[in-house]
């Protein structure tokens, strides 16, 4: 037999056999239901109640004496600081739910911004009952988020600081939800 008569059988028969073995492929098979069922969301918020009413009012701490509540429109001077205490309830509920708190960046406005630099606002104390945290979970349900916004008037101010004016732009506290 020639080269090509037996690449010609052998071609042929390859497709034979791939017809046919196409429909000779036998395998087992078995079905099982996977019952439904409902699925529930959990909630994160940071809510004010009788207990933790938000934020109050600025205290300004001169240093000199105990702090005192702040009117807007009061002069500060170099050194001193104002400090805003808030306080919120933590509604937490889900399995597994782990939420990382944040306050967003403090910033100025207005025509003399930050003081010429003299001026510093900074967020910190995030607690948890009393005890410090970066993040809180489903366990800390009920429980009271504090946390205080501290702004701070250089004391080394020289005398081009005199007569300012600027505004605290709001802030936001943020609890985010993460999953890892």
């Amino acid at each position: 037999m020639n080269k090509a008569t037996k690449g010609a059988l052998a071609a042929g028969l390859g497709v034979a056999m791939l017809a046919g073995g196409a429909g000779t492929l036998a395998y087992w098979t078995h079905d099982e239901t996977v019952t439904g069922g409902n699925i529930n969301s959990g909630h994160l918020n940071l809510v004010t109640d009788a207990t933790n009413a938000g934020c109050g009012a600025w205290k300004l701490d001169t240093g000199e004496a105990p702090a005192t509540t702040y009117v807007d429109g009061d002069k500060l001077v170099p050194g001193d600081v104002l400090t805003k205490d808030c306080a919120f309830t933590i509604q937490a509920v889900g399995n597994h739910l782990r939420a990382t708190v944040g306050v967003s960046t403090p910033n100025f406005s207005g025509t003399d911004t930050d003081f010429l630099g003299n001026l510093t606002a900074t967020v910190g104390a995030l607690k948890v009952n009393g005890t410090t945290v970066t993040a809180i979970t489903d366990t800390d349900d009920g429980k009271a988020l504090t946390a205080s916004v501290t702004v701070t008037f250089d004391s080394a101010a020289d005398n081009t600081t005199e007569d300012l004016a600027t505004v605290l732009d709001d802030l936001t506290l943020t609890a985010s939800q993460v999953h890892s």
